[in-house]
């Protein structure tokens, strides 16, 4: 049942994922239109180009603001909107550097900050580093209709760095350090072995302090040799998580009044630590016109290490109960893969390609699981041994048979085996699995005229024994895309269906997916300009199911199904008046119409319980227009206002409701000194 349940939730997720695509366009704000002069200033022996733009934020909300912090995010106050530097020597021979690049969006506490800067001197060095900053807030899972008790509200910081000796020259060197962290509150549940916390529903709700750090440390260098490049780099990978618990108070927003009323005391500590120190070798050679070849090889050394020791005291009436759980592991796992590719062009018309891939991992540890109560004694589960090796190889063929006409077929072929080991009690598990797959696809492009490019491919795919049921075993895709472009117009078109069905002795699953998209933008003058979109994407799973909804009650010959049909509209106009003023419109209007169905109940298809049936198809609307006008002020200052609206609405009446209303909006000074 908790698989099942987990499945059609995660169908419910990914068709949110692919409304926030959707809504991943570029916000209102900052401006596309920078202050100063087009051409490079002059000032010593550099040329120097900035632009900055500096504004205001501002923001309301109707409705569920959880669901506008977990998607859009934005609030009030004063940003940076956005900066960038150019500065370039006027001979290619500064000093210190003859390269500067500078580039900044959203800082000042935007929800998502980032900043890049280059520096280079021609022939000794360049140095890259880039930073940015994520605000992250999820309100949990709420399909069922209830509370999930679950929250996270933390940040998450990446930074990156390069250094570069010598870049220009046969022989390079690289240092580099690559560093994350992701921090801030969250709350989480676990469920109450013992069964005593009745007014939670036995779960412990706790308050966790998300700590979880991953640093990375590379040196390497590139080089010649024989007419071979060979680039080399060795790298330490560290990653933390030391996240620490506490009882939840009373009182949050969203969990009951009295959190956790019978729960006394929490103890618990959940480390978790691991290295993975590397090696990466690439080769590259060519050879004439007719034949090129590259590999490129990696080893992995992973050992991670966890302890999980966690005790709790919770009130039974007149008596306490103490339940202590002990999870402790400590693991090997070395990674090698390997790739080596091989292109050969016998004639101008004709080319092949041959690729080979080996992956092999191997973990091997210690996994010691013990739950001890007063009511039953301590089971131990030691996990020992997993191995997954995989084998494959393609191969592709490409021919211009005629000017307007290209044909093109390849060959994919993997084995993939898995064995694993277990040791429960005294009772040892062993298991294996071998997957092979056999794919062919093939295709041809056509050029009929200049402007027009015609494409059209199909693959299709045969697998044994697929590790999961939802996995690809018989699938079939077929693609199509029409280009037309002109110099002031530009059309393309685009299909793209996928099936694929998995069907085995205890279950089966099936996925039909088909996409149709259609984008076009036009240009008639160089103050006007106009762009357009739409794409339906149609997706619907039945995957088999078996439960129990009592001891010794086991119902078969059921289905887990969930429908989508997407349909996403786009478009924007942009006009210039006298290069003084630009005004911009656009909108976005997103559609999840289901499966039609008026209510969540549905039909009673697939499954006659209600539980299955309200998670079938999750149909909703997003709506996003905008606006957005800068006017020139003079050479270097423009003044820049928008506005967007963000509208959110499930077609069920679900409860929380996630439904709402959002206006956004900005203005701001760009200016370049």
């Amino acid at each position: 049942m908790n698989k099942l349940i987990s499945s059609v939730c995660f169908c419910w997720v990914a068709s949110l994922a692919l409304v926030c695509v959707a809504w991943a366009q570029p916000p209102v704000a900052p401006s596309p239109m920078p202050a100063g002069l087009p051409e490079e200033e002059r000032g010593g022996n550099y040329n120097v180009v900035n632009n900055f733009e500096v504004g205001y934020r501002f923001h309301t909300v109707g409705g569920s603001v959880d669901q506008y912090r977990s998607t859009v995010n934005y609030g009030n106050g004063i940003r940076l909107l956005s900066g960038s530097m150019l500065v370039n020597t006027k001979d290619g021979h500064g000093n210190l550097f003859d390269h500067v690049s500078l580039t900044m969006l959203g800082l000042g506490n935007d929800p998502y900050e980032s900043s890049n800067l280059r520096i280079e001197r021609n022939g000794i060095y360049r140095y890259e580093v880039s930073w940015r900053r994520n605000d992250y807030y999820n309100p949990g899972l709420v399909s069922n209709g209830g509370v999930s008790f679950h929250l996270t509200d933390t940040s998450y910081g990446m930074q990156d760095h390069n250094f570069t000796l010598f870049p220009q020259s046969k022989f390079k060197f690289f240092l580099g350090y690559t560093g994350s962290a992701q921090l801030g509150p969250a709350y989480t549940t676990e469920r109450d072995p013992n069964a005593v916390l009745t007014a939670t529903g036995g779960r412990v709700i706790e308050l966790l302090d998300v700590r979880r750090r991953w640093n990375e440390y590379r040196v390497g260098s590139e080089f010649r040799v024989a007419g071979i490049r060979v680039n080399w780099m060795r790298g330490w990978e560290d990653f933390q998580e030391d996240n620490t618990f506490n009882r939840a108070p009373a009182g949050v927003p969203g969990y009951p009044a009295t959190a956790n009323p019978t729960l006394v005391a929490l103890n618990k500590a959940d480390p978790d630590h691991g290295t993975n120190p590397y090696w990466r070798v690439g080769v590259f050679q060519d050879i004439g016109k007719w034949f090129t070849w590259n590999g490129r090889f990696t080893y992995t050394s992973g050992r991670r290490a966890f302890a999980l020791d966690e005790a709790y005291l919770a009130a039974a009436g007149n008596a306490t109960i103490t339940s202590n759980l002990i999870n402790t592991g400590n693991a090997q796992r070395p990674v090698a893969t390997g790739n080596l590719n091989l292109v050969f062009t016998p004639a101008a018309k004709l080319n092949f390609t041959n690729s080979t891939a080996l992956y092999n991992a191997r973990t091997q540890g210690d996994d010691i699981y013990a739950l001890v109560t007063p009511a039953a004694p301590a089971h131990l589960v030691t996990y020992n041994y997993l191995g997954v090796r995989t084998l494959s190889n393609d191969t592709t063929v490409n021919y211009q048979w005629l000017k307007m006409v290209g044909l093109f077929a390849g060959y994919h072929y993997s084995d993939r085996f898995i064995k694993s080991t277990e040791l429960f009690d005294t009772l040892l598990i062993p298991a294996q699995q071998t997957d092979i797959l056999h794919a062919t696809n093939f295709g041809v492009r056509v050029r009929p005229v200049q402007a027009l490019t015609i494409q059209l491919s199909a693959e299709v795919g045969r697998s044994n024994r697929p590790f999961t049921p939802v996995d690809p075993r018989n699938y079939t895709a077929l693609n199509g895309r029409v280009q037309y472009r002109r110099r002031n117009f530009q059309m393309l078109a685009t299909t793209n269906t996928d099936y694929n069905n998995n069907s085995v002795v205890l279950s089966s699953y099936s996925s039909h997916s088909r996409r149709y998209g259609l984008d076009g933008s036009w240009t008639p003058r160089s103050w006007f300009s106009l762009d357009a979109g739409y794409s339906k994407m149609h997706l619907d799973t039945a995957g088999g199911i078996a439960y129990r909804i009592a001891p010794g009650t086991l119902i078969t010959g059921e289905q887990s199904l969930y429908f989508s049909n997407i349909h996403t509209l786009s478009s924007g106009i942009r006009f210039t008046l006298k290069d003084r003023v630009e005004v911009y419109a656009g909108l976005t209007r997103v559609q999840d119409t289901g499966d039609g169905r008026a209510t969540a109940a549905g039909a009673g298809i697939g499954s006659p319980r209600s539980i299955f049936e309200v998670v079938q198809t999750f149909p909703l609307t997003f709506l996003s227009p905008m606006g957005r006008v800068s006017l020139k002020l003079n050479n270097r200052l423009r003044w820049n206002a928008g506005y967007q609206y963000y509208g959110y609405r499930q077609e069920f009446n679900l409860n929380p409701n996630l439904n709402y209303l959002a206006n956004t909006g900005y203005t701001s000074l760009s200016f370049a000194f």
